[in-house]
């Protein structure tokens, strides 16, 4: 089933990709504008949430939100 995530979980993800990745994780700005722009960037696309029996799948997608 796939579903729009809160804010709340949102963060969380963050929270638990971060920890996940050790602590620390750095973007740089052209990253985060292609992410925020995808029309203009190389990746265009979205995301998607899918809830699992233990919690929730995220998978990049073509698609724009």
């Amino acid at each position: 089933m796939t579903r729009t995530p809160s804010d709340a979980d949102l963060r969380a993800v963050l929270i638990a990709l971060i920890r996940r990745a050790g602590g620390e994780v750095e973007i740089s700005n052209a990253e985060l504008y292609d992410a925020m722009l995808p029309d203009l960037g190389m990746r265009a696309g979205g995301f998607a949430v899918e809830e699992i029996a233990d919690g929730i799948r995220l998978v990049l997608t073509d698609e724009h939100p």
